[in-house]
Order: structure tokens, then C-alpha cells, then sequence
């Protein structure tokens, strides 16, 4: 799949183009797959990806005892938010499970490595007073300032 943001020789992307990336990697082919949101909303429709940033943000980046922040090199924490549906009675675990699965799947096809950092188990979250069941995959990204 090809991307109009490229990663420099060092797998850095520039801070700005992030979301960007993300987003084009798991944008939608089919008619059922998930929303990609870019930006914090006040209410969702699932099933839903939406990409946030976690904390920390930003750590400078370190070589050995060497810091490679200021201009140079940091990590950030991207998160997608997968989101399956409203907490309700239904199948919502199962669809839980396919978006998980799905974004994982569309990061591994694209031409830029997304480390997986950590993944957090099933929760609820409230957006727009709105109770949803959903994820955090979050990935360590490289990124220059």
C-alpha cells in the first residue's frame, strides 16, 4: 500500500504526519469496515477506530547513555481506540475481538513498522455521556519534532 508520507532511513516519521500514517493504514476498502477518526470527537458510531495519543507522548529518544531529543530523534505512544460497540446485551466482546484483530492485521500489511507497545484489555469508555465497549492498542512510533 502506498503512502504520500514517508519514514526516513531511520523508521522516524515527522510528529505531524503520525495520525496521518496510521490513518491511511487502516483506512476503510469495504463497505463494513470500521471508521477511522483522526481527531477526538464527542460521539462515535462503532465499530470505530480512533487515534489518540497516549501518556506519555513524547520521551526523548536515548542511545546508549546518549539523548537523542531536542531537534533530533523521540518516541511517541500512538493509540488506536478500537471501538466494538454501546454497552448493551449482544455480541459486543466478539466484535471487540475482529477490530482488534482487524487493525492489527491492516498495521502488519502496511510498508511502515507499527511496534506494538502494550494492549490494554476490554473496557468501557464514555464518549459524548455514551457508554462503549472498546480497546487501546498502543504503538511506539519513532517520530523527529
Amino acid at each position: 500500500m502506498g503512502h504520500s508520507v514517508n519514514a526516513t532511513a531511520t523508521g522516524a516519521l515527522r510528529l505531524s504526519e503520525v495520525r496521518e500514517r496510521a490513518a491511511a493504514a487502516l483506512a476503510p476498502v469495504d463497505d463494513d469496515d470500521p471508521e477511522v477518526l483522526m481527531d477526538l470527537v464527542d460521539s462515535v458510531t462503532p465499530p470505530a477506530i480512533l487515534l489518540e495519543w497516549a501518556d506519555p507522548w513524547l520521551n526523548q529518544k536515548t542511545v546508549g547513555s546518549r539523548t537523542m531529543g531536542g531537534h533530533g530523534y523521540w518516541d511517541s505512544w500512538l493509540v488506536a481506540l478500537c471501538v466494538a460497540s454501546r454497552v448493551e446485551p449482544g455480541p459486543g466482546m466478539s466484535k471487540l475481538e475482529e477490530l482488534v484483530a482487524y487493525t492489527l492485521g491492516r498495521f502488519q500489511d502496511d510498508s511502515y513498522t507499527w511496534p506494538v507497545e502494550t494492549m490494554y484489555a476490554p473496557r468501557h469508555f464514555i464518549i459524548g455521556g455514551i457508554h462503549y465497549l472498546g480497546a487501546r492498542l498502543v504503538f511506539r512510533v519513532p517520530v523527529t519534532i
